[in-house]
C-alpha cells in the first residue's frame, strides 16, 4: 500500500433531504431514544426542528469518536460558509459533508 492509499478516507457530500434520511436510517432503530424509533414511519416534515438536532448531535459525536468529521455548508451572497455546530433550528438547505475517520 502507498502513503496516498493509506491516506485515503471516505467522504460523502449529502443535500438536506439526503441527510435527513441517512440520519432517520442510521438511528431510527436506536434503542437509546424510543421517540426515534417512530420516525421510519414518519414523514420528514413531521419530525420536529428539536428531534432534528438530537440526530444531529448524535451523529456528529459518533463520527468524531471514529476520527471523522460532520459539517455543514451554506452559500450566503454568494460565499460558501463551513458550520462545524448547530445551534436550536435545523438549517435549511445546508450541504452536509460527513468524512468518515480510518479503521
Amino acid at each position: 500500500m502507498t502513503a496516498m492509499e493509506s491516506e485515503k478516507q471516505t467522504v460523502i457530500t449529502l443535500n438536506d433531504e439526503s441527510f435527513k434520511h441517512y440520519l432517520i436510517e442510521r438511528y431510527g432503530d436506536s434503542a437509546e431514544n424510543s421517540s426515534w424509533k417512530k420516525l421510519k414511519n414518519a414523514s420528514q416534515e413531521l419530525v420536529s426542528h428539536e428531534t432534528w438536532v438530537q440526530l444531529y448531535h448524535r451523529a456528529k459525536e459518533d463520527v468524531a469518536r471514529k476520527g471523522g468529521s460532520l459539517i455543514g455548508y451554506e452559500l450566503v451572497n454568494n460565499i460558501l460558509l463551513s458550520h462545524d455546530g448547530i445551534n436550536s433550528h435545523w438549517p435549511m438547505n445546508w450541504m452536509w459533508v460527513i468524512r468518515f475517520g480510518r479503521d
